[in-house]
């Protein structure tokens, strides 16, 4: 069994990473040239900012000459990172955000990025927004990086559609959303926000295609009603403990896990009791004048013994609990300790102990 979590942070680096690196405010020809092909997006995105370039007014004239001198260099080889370089040039503040990026000072760049989202060129706006919620995704606050991608301020505020015509992040923007709906466990969101990805930017980079699909595939497929679910609430929980959030979604998310834990353990119960009712059944049989004694009584050498056959079906908790990596169960239990009340722990710990000892 894959953790949930840890299989959604994979997915999101591996999204995020496969990205042009941004050297900020350096010339295309000191940066490693890689291929990449023009998306008609990206090549109207482009020749929109460099008229947009034009009308910066005096204080800009040299860094636009710059700019448009560097163009040349950037259509053939990076014309992805063109905006993103330029604006770096452009506005100092915006490179020192890039240059805390490259650094993972990742508080600095909230800081140096939070308030460029508001500025009036949108071009700016637009990908001062990625830097911040990259910024914030990157601490861990996936709940507050959700706030900002959804009700974003600036150029597209309300309109996500409207930043591919400001910035090349835009698919990424989108996918960033879905990965934080998808962490903070609103499912059914994350759907419809890859579903509008999908419809809206069919020329999205490869990358955030591929990702796209991994996600919904990651969604649809987890397992409900079982120790994964328990797993991602707690991983939940553990993550915004973290950043000090003691909020009620945190507190309904606990309750959840105490709810599902009560049900696991009960049919755990039910189960033993069935088990326990059959074999006394079979005792009194046998204990019978002229009953037939049972072949499977003594079993042959390596055969299973008798309340292998009579277990439950293999998606049993005790089958889930055992395929979790002990770290991972002992950090359970840890949090089992410190969270729930008391009259749970004992009966919790103690099932749990028992499902590790079957394995």
């Amino acid at each position: 069994m894959r953790h949930f979590a840890s299989a959604l942070r994979g997915l999101a680096i591996s999204v995020l990473m496969l990205w042009p690196t941004v050297a900020a405010g350096q010339p295309a020809a000191t940066q490693t040239a890689t291929t990449q092909p023009a998306r008609p997006q990206i090549d109207r995105l482009n020749r929109a900012f460099l008229e947009h370039v034009g009308t910066l007014g005096p204080d800009y004239a040299r860094t636009a000459e710059a700019v448009r001198e560097a163009w040349q260099s950037y259509q053939q080889s990076m014309p992805q990172s063109f905006v993103p370089d330029a604006l770096a040039l452009l506005y100092a503040d915006y490179r020192e955000a890039l240059d805390a990026f490259d650094e993972q000072r990742y508080g600095d760049m909230q800081r140096l990025a939070g308030p460029l989202r508001e500025s009036r060129d949108p071009f700016l706006a637009a990908n001062a927004q990625y830097l911040y919620a990259r910024a914030l995704i990157e601490q861990g606050l996936l709940e507050e990086a959700e706030d900002e991608l959804r009700n974003a301020v600036g150029p597209a505020a309300g309109r996500p559609e409207a930043l591919e015509q400001y910035t090349p992040y835009a698919s990424h923007l989108r996918f960033m959303r879905a990965y934080c709906e998808a962490s903070n466990l609103r499912f059914a969101e994350a759907l419809q926000t890859l579903q509008s990805l999908e419809a809206e930017v069919p020329d999205a980079p490869e990358p955030v295609q591929a990702g796209a699909r991994q996600l919904r595939l990651e969604i649809e497929r987890r397992e409900r009603g079982t120790l994964d679910e328990v797993a991602m609430l707690m991983s939940y929980s553990a993550a915004r403990l973290t950043v000090a959030d003691a909020t009620q979604r945190v507190r309904s998310r606990q309750d959840e896990a105490v709810a599902l834990l009560d049900k696991l353990v009960e049919e755990a119960q039910e189960r033993e009791k069935s088990q326990d009712g059959a074999g006394q059944r079979r005792a009194a049989q046998d204990k019978r004048p002229g009953a037939p004694r049972e072949r499977s009584e003594a079993p042959e050498s390596g055969a299973a013994p008798i309340g292998e056959l009579h277990r439950a079906p293999a998606a049993d908790p005790s089958q889930m609990w055992g395929q979790l990596p002990p770290a991972q169960r002992e950090r359970i239990l840890d949090s089992l300790r410190d969270r729930f009340p008391s009259r749970y722990r004992q009966l919790v710990e103690q099932y749990y102990r028992s499902l590790a000892e079957e394995r």
